[in-house]
Formats: structure tokens, C-alpha cells, sequence
């Protein structure tokens, strides 16, 4: 599982951004373009200039319609392994997702955050929605089961699992007053229209503490969520930056 970690990141990454790289070129030579990618201009970083590698493990490596890249689960729990609370003997504290789907980077986060509750909202299945979806989304929301992937892996990592708290409600609607300010961190992989990502960008800027960070999916490949947050940082200057080679926007202090 360490291994799998040096993996994500010290390999494929690397590796995804060069193939990416010549992807791109041959299609512009070629007059073809990419209809999932959109141009983007928040600033580039590259993950390390944002925190410090630190070993993580991994598992659950696969990668269904839907999940992270393996890039970018690592590179994720970098961010959930650098935090000042992840390690003993601090207290324990919160990381917030929005959107479980198949329970993927929720188990992961867990394993890397060791002195951390995940807290996971997810929409219960066949539930009518608060504001518009992608057409294209719908079959994320359809799906038999949330969280399937850490349920599965609970008999392996007990001590892990446990501190996932599964809840379930419409991201736009749900009351969050038990979590605001209290949440070190906040991964945002809900609904992809860009009503949702405003909404659910404002609660995250509500649920993260004075230090949290929060982290976006699907930058550049789903036009609700690119808009959205270019939108954000015209707005606010907050200072928005795109991790190179990857769909993650994060927020960090």
C-alpha cells in the first residue's frame, strides 16, 4: 500500500502529464480537439510547491467512470496526510466531502488522516435534486450503493472505517451548522453543473476552519465546474490555483 503511494505520485504523475502533454500536441497539429477539456486560466502549481511529500499509503486503486485519477487520489492524500492534525499525538479533527459516490477517496482519506473523522454527504439514490444536473451526471446519482467501497473494506480496516460518518441529503439543502468552521479540510466532488459547484463552494468556504483547505474535482473537464470556479477567483481574488497535470483546484493558506 506504501508502495502504491510512491506510485501515484512519484510515477504516474509524472508520466500522466507527459503522455497528456503529447496527447494535446498531437491533437492541436491534427485539428482535432478534446470536448471533455476546456481552457482553463486559473494558475498552474505543481502539488509540492503547495505542502511537503510525506509517505501515504493507498488501496482501492482501480478506477471506475466517475473516480479520481491515481494521480490525483495521491496527490489528495498528500494534502489530508499534511495536515497538522494527522498525525498522533494531536487531537482529532474533521475532513468534509461532498459527494461519496463509491466511497473511494473517502476509505483513502481515512488511512492518511489518522487522527481524523471523515464526515461524507451523499445524495440517497434515485432523490430528486435541489438545482439543475448534467444530463451526463445522472447516471453517478442512479448508483445501488454510497460508499460501497470503504462498507467493503471494513472486515481490513477497522480502525479506519470507523471514523467515516456516512450521511446522506442534497448537497444544496443540507444543514450543516453542526460542522461549520470545524472542517481542516474539504473535498468538493458533488453534482458537476454549475449551480451546484457555486452552491457547494460557498459551504465549503463555510465548513472549512481558520486553516482549512479545501480541494475541487473536475476542473477542466466539466464545463459547471470550470466556469464556477474561474467565476470565484474573478470575484474574490481568493487565490484559486490548478494543480499541474491533474483536475484539482485547491484553496490552501
Amino acid at each position: 500500500m506504501r508502495w502504491l503511494g510512491f506510485y501515484s505520485t512519484e510515477v504516474y504523475h509524472p508520466i500522466s502529464m507527459i503522455t497528456d502533454s503529447l496527447r494535446d500536441y498531437f491533437r492541436r497539429i491534427g485539428g482535432k480537439k478534446d470536448k471533455r477539456q476546456q481552457k482553463t486560466s486559473l494558475p498552474r502549481i505543481h502539488w509540492k510547491s503547495a505542502i511537503q511529500r510525506k509517505p501515504i499509503v493507498l488501496c482501492e486503486l482501480q478506477k471506475a467512470d466517475g473516480n479520481v485519477r491515481i494521480s490525483e487520489l495521491g496527490i489528495i492524500c498528500q494534502f489530508a496526510r499534511s495536515l497538522k492534525g494527522a498525525e498522533p499525538p494531536q487531537g482529532e479533527g474533521l475532513i468534509f466531502e461532498i459527494g461519496t459516490f463509491d466511497g473511494r477517496t473517502t476509505l483513502n482519506f481515512a488511512l492518511n488522516a489518522e487522527n481524523y473523522k471523515i464526515v461524507t454527504l451523499d445524495l440517497p439514490s434515485k432523490s430528486q435534486t435541489e438545482l439543475r444536473v448534467e444530463p451526463s451526471e445522472k447516471k453517478y446519482i442512479k448508483k445501488h450503493i454510497s460508499g460501497e467501497r470503504f462498507i467493503k473494506n471494513a472486515a481490513r480496516f477497522p480502525e479506519s472505517v470507523k471514523k467515516i460518518r456516512q450521511l446522506y441529503g442534497d448537497s444544496a439543502a443540507f444543514d450543516y451548522a453542526e460542522f461549520e468552521g470545524k472542517c481542516d479540510m474539504v473535498f468538493v466532488d458533488g453534482s458537476h453543473s454549475y449551480e451546484y459547484l457555486r452552491k457547494d463552494s460557498e459551504t465549503a468556504f463555510r465548513l472549512r476552519s481558520k486553516e482549512g483547505i479545501i480541494i475541487w474535482h473536475d476542473y477542466g473537464v466539466w464545463e459547471g465546474v470550470t466556469r464556477g470556479l474561474e467565476e470565484i477567483e474573478r470575484e474574490t481574488k481568493i487565490g484559486l490555483k490548478h494543480i499541474a497535470g491533474t483536475s484539482l483546484v485547491v484553496l490552501k493558506r
